[in-house]
């Protein structure tokens, strides 16, 4: 599949055994348009269609003027109805956000505001190129990714290193991984939601259908999910909140959640929170070749 409302299409099918029984999922994708039909001897309204992109019809009826004989008639525009579930519209946010480049911005940590990581980059998914970067006190991580070529190493600390730290890192030096990718790697296992929460919004989508999530909406307007997780171990519950564009496309995820582990033989308890940002989506991304390369395995 290749268009966009192929691709849409597929993520629809995917989801909608899971919907309950309510109005049909059109919304957005409804497009409406108006006939008025003339006979000769009274003047009635004809019915509107309306026609959904996956093939998925309904109809809205028109009041009937009075029995003379006039140009036409027009019905008077009603409010708008959201047809859309929130899981549906999701869907539809995840492919408009394909397939198409950004700049992102990752921030992890606990509920409590410590212990936090933040992570840089730009993508461009159709040329599997892109960078992320993360300070840390001795060196800052960087991935690099060229026509999917993966090099991984560090650059100098954006402050002084602290003084109980030497250098961690040869500066500049990057190891270049074999194989082909098509993501960005720094962030975690793309198959977990927190993991997801990278540049890459068909992993969120999959992840959140995964772990059984609940879809609802905010009063604002944003979409919210929620899912519980159990190993034998231990379980953990999280929440979270996607905000959209003017365009439609994936703006902002930020999750929150706890933990509990008995996997030292003790109980473990924590929180957790990530907060994603997307935006300047069509960015041209370059990203040159570090001089200092050697083979990693």
């Amino acid at each position: 599949m290749n268009t966009l409302d192929e691709r849409l299409a597929n993520r629809l099918h995917g989801i909608v055994d899971g919907e309950p029984d309510s109005a049909p999922p059109t919304g957005m994708l409804l497009e409406r348009g108006r006939r008025a039909r003339r006979r000769r001897t009274t003047a009635v309204a004809g019915a509107t269609c309306a026609v959904l992109a996956l093939g998925v019809a309904t109809a809205a009826t028109v009041a009937t003027g009075p029995a003379q004989v006039r140009p036409g008639v027009t019905a008077e525009p009603t409010s708008p109805l959201k047809l859309t579930s929130p899981a549906m519209e999701l869907a539809s946010a995840v492919t408009a956000s394909e397939n198409i480049s950004y700049r992102m911005r990752l921030k992890t940590g606990n509920q409590s505001g410590q212990g936090g990581l933040t992570y840089e980059g730009a993508f461009d998914p159709k040329t599997a190129t892109g960078y992320v970067r993360q300070p840390q006190d001795d060196s800052v991580i960087t991935e690099l990714l060229i026509n999917g070529t993966r090099y991984v190493g560090g650059e100098p600390p954006l402050g002084p290193l602290p003084a109980d730290k030497g250098p961690g890192e040869t500066y500049g030096r990057y190891g270049q991984y074999p194989g082909k990718y098509d993501r960005l790697s720094l962030y975690g296992d793309p198959d977990t939601v927190l993991g997801a929460a990278e540049p890459d919004p068909a992993a969120l989508f999959k992840a959140l259908k995964s772990a059984n999530a609940t879809t609802a909406e905010n009063p604002d307007g944003t979409l919210h999910f929620e899912y519980a997780a159990k190993s034998k171990v231990g379980s953990s519950t999280t929440s979270g909140d996607v905000t959209l564009d003017a365009d439609g496309r994936i703006a902002k995820v930020a999750l929150a959640g706890r933990w509990q582990t008995t996997a030292k033989g003790r109980l473990d308890t924590g929180t957790f929170t990530a907060t994603l940002e997307l935006f300047d989506y069509g960015v041209k991304v370059k990203v040159k070749r570090p001089a200092d390369v050697v083979k990693a395995k």
